[in-house]
């Protein structure tokens, strides 16, 4: 079992060996405020660096930053499931701040998975699901800027800038929104933001250290010290870390066969600091209902309630949490529920189409 890949991919997605690109920058100069050069290391607090960008996909191109709006410069990609999955909130985001001068703009690069026609493609098929700005990297000038700079290698990340031009956040764009508030409401104080991104980095290293704790058990086929160390993932930062609650279900019912401790989890995981976590829910929900899973004795009416929980808390624009409280309506018995449930995550995203056609089948049997 692969537990640290099923923690890492829940939160960031790694960035592969950057592409060389052929095209060229189509910069348009605005210098309201002084085009600045990257630090070594960018950090909360420094200049942000200008934007180089060869074209832009959607909305209106930013030529600079101008004094006393913000920004928020997010890195994604197309193969990037998170990056996906974070679209509706950054849509909620630019349409609840439009009119307070915010601009929110979303930077790909070419890669080896991830080309401009893909971009265009994909921002032409989401729609309204991606209401922001979109921008083609000019190469990887941009991304080298901040994300190199800042040495962040997973994404989807963001960039926060004040008014003031300066770097105000660097993270998941899914923890950001408290530190945007504050921002935007010229409320925020950048020395106090760069003593609790020291304190995030830190935690970053312990769940390094809880990592290799969880890996050194599952390779020893330690199972109660994998519980333990997914039970210090979630004591870290349940939000964060949401994925090691599914590690540990599955844990509890494929590794030790013990599927009264692995529903008690489940159901508990409603109740403890996991019930604000979409992520820890919906991964839960997703190992209960999963086809492909050889969990035998599954709690369909569990799975519902998870998924529902998660449903909520992504207010019913995550087309994957959607696909999830489909299926567990599905095992559950109700293929009237779980079809109309599926044609929503589908209008959130195509991808999602595959069980249509067996839930239509089912409820066409049923008569």
């Amino acid at each position: 079992m692969l537990l640290r890949t099923v923690l890492a991919c829940t939160v960031v997605c790694v960035v592969p060996a950057a592409a060389t690109t052929s095209l060229q920058a189509k910069e348009q100069k605005a210098p309201s405020v002084p085009e600045q050069k990257a630090p070594a290391v960018l950090g909360i607090g420094d200049a942000a660096p200008s934007l180089h960008i060869a074209k832009w996909v959607k909305g209106q191109p930013v030529a600079a930053f101008e004094k006393g709006k913000t920004y928020v410069v997010e890195f994604w990609a197309t193969w990037c499931g998170p990056c996906i999955a974070g679209f509706p909130h950054l849509s909620k985001l630019q349409k609840q701040y439009a009119d307070k001068g915010v601009a929110i703009i979303g930077v790909t690069a070419e890669d080896p998975r991830n080309t401009l026609e893909a971009v265009e493609a994909m921002v032409k098929s989401k729609g309204d699901v991606m209401a922001y700005t979109i921008a083609w990297d000019d190469g990887r000038k941009t991304n080298e800027a901040y994300m190199k700079a800042a040495k962040q290698r997973g994404i989807p990340c963001a960039f926060i800038v004040d008014g003031n031009g300066r770097i105000a956040y660097i993270g998941h764009p899914m923890a950001m929104d408290e530190v945007l508030e504050k921002v935007v409401a010229g409320k925020h104080d950048i020395q106090q933001l760069a003593a609790d991104a020291k304190l995030a980095r830190e935690r970053e290293e312990k769940a390094e250290q809880i990592s290799n704790r969880l890996n050194k058990a599952a390779n020893d086929k330690d199972w109660e010290g994998a519980l333990a160390a997914c039970d210090e993932y979630l004591a870290l930062d349940a939000k964060q870390y949401g994925g090691a609650a599914a590690a540990k279900y599955q844990i509890l019912a494929l590794e030790l066969k013990d599927m009264a401790r692995a529903n008690a989890w489940a159901q508990q995981a409603l109740e403890s600091k996991c019930k604000d976590s979409s992520e820890a829910l919906h991964s839960i929900a997703w190992a209960i209902a999963n086809p492909n899973s050889s969990i035998v004795e599954r709690d369909a009416a569990l799975a519902v309630k998870l998924a529902e929980r998660a449903a909520v808390l992504t207010e019913e624009k995550d087309g994957d949490v959607l696909d999830t409280l489909a299926r567990a309506w599905f095992i559950k018995g109700d293929p009237v529920k779980a079809l109309e449930i599926q044609r929503k995550a589908v209008a959130l995203d195509k991808r999602h189409s595959g069980p249509i056609q067996e839930y239509e089948e089912a409820v066409a049997k049923r008569g």
